[in-house]
């Protein structure tokens, strides 16, 4: 009523200490849960947008550090901010972006948490957000993906194959494959050791690209030769490679793909949620990186041929009277 004065407390901090504080204050400590607190803090790993490096992650270190002479967090994922097509501020006022659930019904949930994981924003950048993106996402992961579990599904639907895990093909293609997916187990569990969630997703992409367009391209005599002795052993390799490779494929994307992993796995295995399956382990899976090394280098020759041939107008199918590679170790693309 501008009849009285107010005064302030003179106790009272600027509100950032007050959220700086959180690790201890959470739980009462020092007055209680001593126990718990020494057993969580430091925390593991936090997460916010790169303005709290002023904020909240600047005081959390600086009460951790006049406290407990350590620091509050190990880890960190700074995100950028998410911006309107057109580079502004989101605003609800301006309504300048799609609604998410309209993105859940169209493109589907997973595929903008792929967007936005496999982007730049989390890795400190800005980031415009965009359907055409997203629509991109569907197009270069989930429908590769969905059409490759589809076409095992297909083939050993009709064949009434009931495919087993098994490492064991001494085919080429098989070979690769298994080793090839080893590495990506690998190498995704080291990005997401690191916190690189955009790197992990890097690594699945790839993968992607050489399961769908290099083995299952490769292999698909194998799944549609007519049933005979001759041939039965091979189609069970590719059956059960293939099978092996999407099994342990479902259960490392699980963490970026959730709602198309768990209804790949849950169907291929008949068993509980993929998110309550192990990770895979690497010895499970046979080592070969001289094979994986050779075969993709002959895959980036076979892109680059393609790329060379549309530049200069040569139909896919047009062969070619010889090719040129030149490089070093280049007497390992003939074996």
């Amino acid at each position: 009523t501008g009849a009285s004065t107010m005064r302030r407390v003179p106790e009272v901090l600027d509100c950032w200490f007050e959220s700086g504080s959180m690790p201890f204050a959470q739980v009462h400590y020092p007055f209680e849960n001593g126990e718990w607190f020494d057993e969580h803090f430091p925390a593991d790993f936090i997460v916010e947008y790169i303005n709290q490096t002023r904020g909240w992650f600047y005081t959390l270190h600086v009460l951790a550090a006049a406290l407990f002479d350590r620091p509050a967090f190990e880890n960190v994922i700074c995100h950028g901010i998410l911006l309107a097509e057109d580079g502004t501020k989101l605003s609800k006022k301006l309504r300048n972006y799609t609604e998410p659930s309209v993105i859940f019904d169209h493109q589907g949930s997973d595929a903008l948490r792929w967007y936005l994981m496999s982007s730049t924003i989390l890795r400190g950048g800005d980031l415009r957000i965009s359907d055409a993106g997203i629509d991109d996402v569907v197009r270069q992961v989930l429908l590769p993906v969905w059409n490759a579990y589809g076409f095992f599904t297909l083939y050993a639907n009709v064949d009434g194959h009931r495919a087993t895990m098994r490492t064991d093909s001494t085919r080429l293609l098989d070979r690769y494959l298994l080793a090839k997916v080893r590495t990506l187990v690998e190498a995704v569990g080291e990005r997401m050791d690191a916190y690189d969630l955009p790197g992990a997703t890097h690594e699945i992409q790839g993968f992607i690209d050489a399961l769908n367009n290099w083995y299952i391209r490769r292999s698909r005599d194998r799944f549609w030769a007519k049933s005979a002795a001759a041939d039965d052993a091979d189609k069970r390799d590719a059956y059960d490679t293939l099978y092996t490779v999407l099994v342990t494929f479902s259960r490392v994307a699980a963490p970026f793909l959730p709602m198309v992993m768990e209804e790949i796995h849950t169907a291929l295995t008949g068993g509980a949620s993929v998110h309550l399956a192990d990770w895979p382990e690497p010895d499970d899976l046979p080592s070969d990186p001289t094979l994986v090394a050779h075969m993709d280098r002959l895959r980036d020759v076979a892109s680059t041929t393609l790329r060379l041939r549309e530049e200069h107008g040569l139909r896919v199918r047009l062969p070619l009277s010889s090719l040129t590679v030149a490089g070093t170790d280049c007497e390992a693309l003939a074996d």
